[in-house]
């Protein structure tokens, strides 16, 4: 059993960091100053700031797992079995399309995944584009993952996802970050009161 992949955009964390160190800079320089209105009227906006790069940027992700593939958005989770996943397409955008028991199929492009650029360029030396291979996308093991699954599931019902008694793909809202945001929220309207 092979341990879960987390997969996000290189960007997204380093993104989350300059912001927290930007808004520590900004909290610190105030606390030092000994300027406690301002930490009490502007600290919690910071916060939310700080919250919201973390939720936008940071906790989106491909979790990919043994048996499913984990959506990670910035509301809700998706859980989607392998069983269920009809085709995976690799490229500037990441694309899983799912089908559930009754036969209808439902696209899902998350948010925030590893994609390649639409092109990309080499330094001039070789006249123009470089073909970039499949091995090389970022979320190439979510799709090595998926086809061993495929390899290893009995029977051919299975692997097209039609089998009636595989798990559903299932959607749970992430309580969590809405509740620590809203909290965040009153806490900066109380602020500005």
């Amino acid at each position: 059993m092979s341990a879960p992949i987390i997969l996000r955009q290189r960007s997204g964390p380093i993104i989350t960091v300059i912001v927290w160190a930007f808004l520590a800079f900004l909290l610190g320089d105030a606390l030092l100053r000994g300027e406690w209105d301002t930490v009490g009227r502007f600290g919690p906006a910071l916060l939310l700031i700080g919250w919201v790069a973390f939720a936008v940027l940071w906790r989106p992700a491909l979790v990919v797992g043994t048996d499913e593939v984990e959506v990670r958005e910035i509301l809700r989770t998706i859980s989607v079995p392998f069983t269920r996943i009809r085709d995976i397409r690799l490229g500037s955008v990441v694309t899983i399309e799912a089908s559930s028991p009754d036969g209808a199929t439902r696209t899902i492009r998350p948010w925030n995944a590893p994609g390649m650029p639409r092109r990309k360029i080499d330094s001039g030396l070789t006249g123009g584009t470089r073909p970039e291979s499949l091995d090389n996308h970022p979320a190439f093991e979510l799709l090595r993952r998926w086809e061993h699954n495929q390899n290893d599931a009995p029977g051919r019902e299975m692997r097209a996802g039609r089998s009636a008694g595989a798990e559903d793909v299932s959607t749970r809202w992430s309580v969590g970050v809405i509740g620590v945001t809203l909290v965040l929220v009153l806490l900066v309207a109380v602020g500005l009161i």
